[in-house]
């Protein structure tokens, strides 16, 4: 990969489909956009793709969606996609890490006095962030694997409209409807079945303890 004023530079994933395209000319970079995130840089490219029409598997046949906190989804199909709870399983490593940076000297000023951040601050601040970007990240590639498949294999997927924001203001249901991503699911489904013959319905929102289970 090659960007203005930092010359070529090795990617960690795979660029291959991407120049696939621009070699056959159905595609262009329009930006590019790099960031530091959870102790790695990241360049993320808009591009304009041609892309096939995309049919799915079975074109006429409609799946009913339900999210959920206790199962990330159960289909109409009777098929249940477990909720793998990743910010639950990975929360005793993000207090511990957190608790450490507490403790280390951070970029505090008290009065009179300037407080520079230690090399131990700043290293630990380094690992909570691995720490909740590998949580994000995990999160993420499980619902793009869900969406991508009912995209691919139903004519028309129908959502369960939540009304997330009815849910419990107490940390802990706050925290489970975090780790699942609702909002996530549909927003995926939506862009994706904007790539193929899919539509992407909603019925009536549903009373959010319901909807939580």
């Amino acid at each position: 990969m090659t960007l203005p004023r930092l010359g070529t530079i090795r990617t960690g994933e795979s660029t291959r489909e991407l120049a696939r395209h621009l070699e056959r000319g159905t595609g262009r970079i329009m930006a590019a956009t790099v960031r530091y995130e959870g102790g790695r840089w990241l360049v993320s490219f808009t591009c304009e793709i041609e892309r096939a029409e995309r049919v799915p598997a079975r074109p006429a046949a409609v799946v009913g969606v339900d999210l959920g906190v206790k199962d990330l989804a159960v289909l109409s199909t009777g098929e249940v996609v477990p909720n793998p709870r990743h910010h639950t399983a990975a929360l005793r490593e993000l207090r511990r890490l957190g608790k450490e940076l507490a403790r280390r000297q951070g970029p505090r000023a008290p009065v009179g006095d300037r407080c520079e951040a230690s090399a131990r601050w700043h290293k630990t601040k380094a690992a909570f962030g691995r720490a909740h970007a590998t949580v994000a990240n995990r999160r993420r590639d499980g619902l793009h694997k869900l969406t991508s498949r009912l995209a691919a294999a139903y004519g028309t997927v129908v959502v369960e409209g939540l009304n997330v924001s009815g849910m419990p203001a107490n940390r802990r249901p706050a925290r489970a409807v975090a780790d699942v991503g609702m909002g996530e699911v549909r927003r995926q489904l939506v862009y994706k079945t904007t790539w193929s013959w899919p539509t992407v319905g909603s019925p009536p929102a549903r009373p959010a303890r319901v909807a939580a289970r």
